[in-house]
């Protein structure tokens, strides 16, 4: 598989975000809501892995990410998805899983940041 070319260093992309709801500012943040209401248990679900399912669990972390414009997760969790199904145990597991942690953190405190912005408007 070849790696995606979304721009890493974008935490949120507005204009995807804008274009996904059609510009429409209350479903814009029903749509964040509900991303930050699901996604963290695709984090645990992955982090529960045996590692049968590891390929698949950050498959769909990575399309949740994709479908806001959430680049910055959505590359590592690709990365995620790119190593197959490895086993319970295997370091790159804890390594990429911090990084999802971490990213997936800032990125909510980012959605929380613009849903507040957008219900002052």
């Amino acid at each position: 598989m070849q790696e995606s070319d979304w721009d890493e260093s974008v935490i949120l992309d507005a204009g995807h975000l804008r274009g996904f709801t059609a510009g429409d500012t209350d479903l814009e943040i029903t749509v964040l809501t509900v991303f930050t209401d699901n996604t963290p248990g695709y984090l645990e679900t992955l982090r529960a892995s045996d590692g049968e399912n590891w390929k698949s669990d950050a498959h769909k972390l990575k399309g949740a990410a994709r479908s806001i414009g959430a680049w910055r997760l959505a590359r590592v969790a690709e990365r995620a998805e790119f190593m197959g199904n490895p086993a319970p145990g295997d370091p790159r597991r804890d390594a990429v899983l911090d990084e999802l942690k971490g990213r997936l953190d800032e990125l909510i405190r980012h959605i929380e940041d613009r849903c507040r912005a957008l219900e002052d408007e």
